[in-house]
């Protein structure tokens, strides 16, 4: 934990924010990027918004992530499991201005800084985003013979772990991680990717693995399948 410490150290968080251990400032973008599995340019724009072209000038689209230290650019546990969340509509092509104003939506039905994360959207919100990101989908351009974005929520839903009072406790990354060989737990290493069920750091065996030694060894030393040290070194060499 002490890179948690330190980064918490030198950073000004949200004051109502400091004392929920989710909300502690943890990741640069590029590295939550990486971990989430989505370009860096793509995650700026949910984080900062981006510029673009209006009548008389330019204008700013609002953010789709609140970072969790504003000041520094640092994200918490909970803001890259929102990003995990926000990949699926990335997936289907939803521009980003529908995406704010569906997550708006919900927002008035549950007021949570982070509304795609509570269990209320888990369990029936969901249906109101879906239903309202359709609706703008098919107006502007019908997909048809594709899957439906609902079932594509499922997937990245069905990818996050919450104990018994719905607080998040983990997630399973979608890219190259088919198997769920990789998994970030905020109670793990920091929250950074371990292997599942493990506190084993998957970049550590992708460093052995980039410094020469075989998989055979490498999965013998940490008492792992070799297929499991393959798909996570993919992972992280993706």
């Amino acid at each position: 934990m002490t890179i948690v410490a330190f980064r918490a150290r030198h950073s000004e968080p949200n004051p109502m924010k400091r004392f929920d251990p989710l909300e502690i400032p943890l990741y640069g973008v590029a590295e939550a990027a990486r971990w989430v599995g989505v370009p860096v340019s793509t995650l700026r724009k949910w984080v900062y918004g981006r510029d673009y072209p209006a009548a008389g000038g330019k204008r700013r689209s609002q953010p789709l992530i609140i970072p969790a230290d504003e000041r520094a650019g640092l994200l918490s546990f909970a803001n890259i499991a929102e990003a995990h969340i926000l990949e699926a509509t990335r997936q289907f092509h939803i521009p980003r201005a529908d995406v704010r104003a569906a997550i708006d939506l919900w927002a008035k039905s549950d007021p949570s800084p982070h509304p795609l994360l509570t269990g209320k959207f888990h369990r029936f919100g969901k249906t109101v985003v879906v239903e309202f990101l359709n609706e703008k989908v098919s107006a502007s351009r019908p997909r048809e013979g594709q899957r439906m974005l609902g079932d594509i929520f499922d997937d990245y839903l069905e990818r996050i772990q919450r104990d018994a009072s719905d607080r998040i406790l983990r997630f399973f990354p979608m890219r190259r991680n088919e198997h769920r060989r990789v998994m970030l737990d905020f109670d793990i290493s920091g929250g950074q990717p371990v292997m599942s069920g493990t506190g084993i750091l998957v970049e550590v065996l992708y460093e052995r693995k980039k410094a020469g030694e075989s998989t055979n060894v490498i999965a013998a030393d940490y008492g792992l399948s070799r297929r499991a040290v393959d798909e996570a070194i993919d992972y992280i060499a993706a």
